[in-house]
């Protein structure tokens, strides 16, 4: 039997490792995805192929490019792109999502918005955590670069949206692993979401991608933390 589609997500960072995961999840559950993406060739022919998703190559400089991929007709958009190792110059990201976000407005169908992120960015909820104090500046020195300033800076563009469309910040721990986790148990809580400094400890410090991609999935439907900034981990 065909599932039927629910949503029709623009994705952003697709061709990472996150997004080939989620890709993956999301066709599995029946939903269309559109990629916006610098390198169409990263995307493996099993999913390029699949009558469900189309990919847009684009730069996250190109204006015009970002304005094609808010028009595709998707009702959901989701960005698992961020700062990777090594020193980088600019917030390139951040400067995208100034230019993608009034355009989802404009396009006037999206439903949520989805935008990772670190705890780099600190939430209203979050309170004082040692291990997170230490975590977060190794973080920082590691990368190095214009990270921080990246980082901040997607955070604020999204958290600025208000109300005008129910968004998301999912703010990630060290991540790992590069497959879905086909033990995953819908029963039990395969991931923790709370904020940095939870009394109870679960604001944990690593997260596997498969079940962050299937936690972003299950917030679509729930809608638990709109207009949120969670922090996910491993439970």
């Amino acid at each position: 039997m065909q599932l039927e589609t629910k949503y029709h997500i623009l994705l952003l960072g697709g061709s990472g490792i996150c997004g080939l995961i989620f890709t993956r999840a999301a066709l599995e559950q029946g939903h269309t995805l559109t990629l916006y993406v610098r390198t169409p060739s990263k995307i493996p022919e099993d999913l390029s192929s699949n009558t469900r998703l189309s990919i847009i190559q684009g730069e996250l400089g190109d204006e015009e490019g970002l304005k094609k991929a808010a028009a595709c007709g998707a009702n959901v958009f989701i960005s698992f792109a961020g700062p990777t190792l090594g020193r980088r110059e600019g917030t390139p990201i951040t400067n995208a999502l100034k230019i993608l976000y009034p355009a989802l407005l404009s396009a006037g169908t999206f439903k949520r918005v989805l935008i990772l992120s670190t705890a780099s960015y600190s939430a209203p909820e979050d309170t004082s955590s040692l291990k997170w104090w230490v975590a977060i500046n190794m973080y920082i020195k590691v990368i190095g670069g214009d990270t921080y300033t990246e980082i901040r800076g997607m955070a604020e563009e999204t958290v600025s949206l208000g109300e005008k469309i129910p968004w998301t910040l999912f703010r990630v721990p060290l991540l790992r692993g590069e497959e879905l986790d086909e033990h995953w148990n819908e029963g039990e809580m395969a991931v923790e979401a709370c904020y940095v400094g939870d009394k109870k400890g679960r604001d944990g410090l690593f997260l596997d991608r498969g079940r962050l991609a299937r936690w972003v999935l299950g917030e679509l439907d729930e809608g638990k933390w709109v207009g949120c900034s969670p922090l996910i981990s491993n439970a």
